[in-house]
């Protein structure tokens, strides 16, 4: 009786030492994702024989569908949508741990940015022998410029990221008639425009 009461204890000892020395580990995917301006949801697999918690910093606007768990387990994060004219990133990290160590993984969701175009400068009155004026346009994406009135002109008439000076030139009116002449800018999911009078 008393060797069995000796091998229990042994073996008692023997599992508290296994635990104690167990390494923590968590995987997760996937690790890098990412959703549109207008927001959306991503479904993270995790998977650990361990307890596990997310973390997230307090202003993230991101919400999880649970927050811990044990065991393996599926997360969805969902993003809302964003005004903001730069590309976010959501950072969610998912922590293990056991008696004697700890494991981190964390996952990534980027998030596109919202289109923005905007032009700037004078509206104003063309000549009926036609004549130009300078449009200042200021987006986030590449854009396009068009108008509605053939023989309209536009250097460059396209371009990217930033703050572009554009050279507008109209041709002469030979319709008998005032006309109005809207000139447009458009990216994708965005535009403005600029309108002119010519007699």
């Amino acid at each position: 009786m008393k060797k069995a009461f000796l091998i229990l204890v042994a073996a008692a000892l023997l599992s508290a030492k296994c635990t104690d020395n167990f390494s923590a580990s968590i995987a997760i995917t996937p690790s890098l994702s990412e959703v549109p301006y207008t927001g959306g949801s991503v479904d993270i697999t995790v998977m650990t024989d361990l307890p596990w918690k997310i973390v997230m910093d307090e202003e993230c606007p991101a919400t999880v569908s649970k927050e811990t768990g044990i065991g393996d387990d599926v997360v969805t994060v969902t993003i809302p949508q964003t005004d903001s004219w730069t590309t976010g990133c959501v950072a969610v990290k998912f922590y293990s741990r056991s008696n004697s160590s700890s494991a981190t993984r964390t996952a990534y969701i980027t998030q596109g940015y919202k289109p923005y175009v905007s032009v700037s400068g004078e509206s104003g009155t063309i000549e009926r022998a036609g004549g130009s004026a300078q449009i200042v346009v200021t987006a986030n994406a590449p854009w396009k410029a068009s108008c509605d009135i053939p023989g309209v002109t536009f250097s460059p008439a396209e371009g990217g990221v930033g703050n572009h000076t554009v050279l507008v030139t109209f041709p002469a009116n030979t319709t008998g008639s005032s006309r109005r002449i809207t000139v447009n800018f458009s990216i994708d999911g965005d535009s403005d425009h600029f309108y002119f009078v010519q007699y």
